[in-house]
């Protein structure tokens, strides 16, 4: 079983989505809306995303932010191997617009 390192920032969706990614290439925040492991709206995910970009862990495939992928830095954090608590800290999505 992997440990992995998390950040005081994080929150348990973040997982969750990163784990999709890992399963699935890319998605979208609506279509993670309808994985019931997910358990979050589309705008909730949306959101986290956009958190998640900010860490470096997902990047998005579009300028619309619509398709996000898992990066090197995202797999890394799900094998345990990269404490996301070292990075600088990520903004606020909300904070971004």
């Amino acid at each position: 079983m992997t440990i992995r390192k998390t950040a005081r920032w994080q929150q348990s969706i973040d997982d969750r989505i990163l784990e999709h990614l890992r399963d699935d290439s890319w998605s979208t925040a609506s279509q993670m809306a309808k994985i019931d492991r997910i358990h979050a709206t589309e705008a909730q995910i949306q959101d986290r995303c956009r958190v998640l970009a900010d860490a470096d862990l997902v990047a998005f495939l579009t300028e619309d932010q619509d398709l996000v992928e898992l990066t090197t830095e995202g797999e890394q954090y799900l094998e345990g191997e990269v404490d996301v608590e070292l990075y600088p800290h990520p903004r606020h999505p909300r904070l971004m617009e």
